[in-house]
């Protein structure tokens, strides 16, 4: 249930300082600022965003700072690039500050510690989505590799900093799961009463009927009589997209080849990733779409009969969410966030983390078993219905009413 927003909050002016937004995306946080800030808009408040991109996008509700960086960078990118982070950190504080300055925010949220530690305003919210203790912490469970040495050395160095700076500076620090909310509170030594937790939320799009899902995967150029798998994610390390890599090598092993795999997404181990699948031999069965328009996204949500998510760490994961909200038939691994509200069996199929094994005979029972694919896809459309944008922008505004 929504909460109740109360008379008056909603004629706020909030100034969002970000990353990335929409269509400059590079994960998740672009589409939960975006779906925050057409949700608050709906409810009265008046919302001016900040973030990278190209200044020729911007408009009155919205201001694109071209980056001289990687910060907004997919795919992997040269040193040079990285270290001028901090640069284009330092020019989007002096934007910001400028801009609360010259005009009258009642409140500034920040939706990426990272870019906004040296914002300054009375009234300061900072969404935490995953902390660099985390990336980290996953990152030193897979392969080494120079990107990797270099997303530690940045978490390390300068995103731990930068995330203490932001949340001390901030009245309320919003997280969507109670793993990061521990690790805050733990690791970071944030007082409990600064800490809110707040669900991602998603948009429910029409569903159509059953025929519906082989009409998209033509349209994608695929083949409508197999069973498409499909996963969307950043390639890096947390989101552990080997494991399905090694289970579909089982599958193909045992000599299962009624489906097809696609795997969304660009990132820096890209190549490690597609490299990995070619190794095994899986360049038949395994495809690359690279990064996708949101557009796209969608079509394949329609498309997909299963939709996996290996990360070994996550807030959040709209991806599953939205997966969800198509209908898709759920496999994930079993970690805080959406995952752990899951029951086992009912709303998805879970495994431990890294267990390919273990996503290999759950991916052998939905291939094998169109009824429980059926049962387990009606199942994720009810579970992606608790959760609405609506109720996270009403949450959110509850929050800013207790600044006053």
């Amino acid at each position: 249930m929504c909460i109740q927003v109360e008379s008056g909050v909603q004629h706020l002016k909030v100034l969002f300082v970000t990353r990335e937004y929409p269509p400059f995306e590079v994960g998740g946080v672009a589409v939960h600022t975006f779906n925050l800030v057409k949700n608050l808009t709906k409810l009265g408040v008046s919302c001016k965003v900040l973030s990278f991109g190209d200044p020729e996008y911007s408009n009155a509700e919205v201001t694109f700072i071209r980056p001289s960086s990687s910060i907004i960078q997919k795919s992997n990118s040269s040193a040079t690039m990285d270290l001028r982070i901090p640069v284009d950190i330092l020019r989007i504080t002096q934007v910001a500050n400028n801009l609360i300055s010259n005009e009258r925010f009642d409140v500034v949220h920040v939706e990426e510690p990272y870019v906004g530690a040296f914002v300054k305003h009375k009234r300061k919210v900072t969404t935490v989505h995953d902390t660099s203790f985390g990336e980290i912490n996953s990152i030193l469970h897979h392969s080494p590799s120079f990107p990797n040495f270099k997303r530690v050395a940045f978490y390390g160095i300068l995103g731990f900093y930068l995330e203490l700076m932001c949340m001390s500076s901030s009245s309320f620090v919003l997280i969507p799961s109670e793993q990061v909310k521990t690790e805050l509170l733990k690791i970071y030594g944030v007082s409990k009463e600064k800490l809110r937790v707040v669900r991602n939320g998603v948009e429910l799009p029409v569903l159509f009927g059953p025929n519906d899902k082989g009409l998209a995967k033509k349209r994608l150029g695929l083949d409508a009589d197999k069973t498409l798998i499909f996963t969307a994610a950043r390639h890096i390390a947390r989101k552990r997209l080997d494991t399905l890599i090694h289970a579909i090598k089982l599958l193909r092993d045992e000599g299962i080849n009624n489906y097809t795999v696609v795997i969304a997404g660009d990132g820096p181990i890209r190549s490690q990733i597609m490299n990995l699948s070619e190794k095994q031999g899986l360049g038949g069965i395994i495809s690359f779409s690279g990064w996708i328009s949101r557009e796209t996204l969608s079509l394949y949500y329609e498309a997909a009969d299963v939709f996996v998510l290996t990360s070994d760490y996550e807030s959040g994961p709209i991806s599953l969410l939205e997966a969800m909200s198509y209908g898709d038939a759920i496999i994930s691994s079993k970690i805080q966030g959406f995952p752990s509200l899951m029951r086992d069996g009912f709303d998805g199929l879970l495994f431990q983390v890294g267990d390919y094994h273990a996503l290999s005979y759950c991916l052998k029972e939905l291939l094998d078993n169109p009824t429980m694919r059926l049962r387990l896809s009606t199942s994720a459309r009810s579970f992606a219905e608790r959760f609405d944008w609506k109720c996270v922008a009403e949450e959110t505004v509850s929050l800013y009413a207790k600044l006053f």
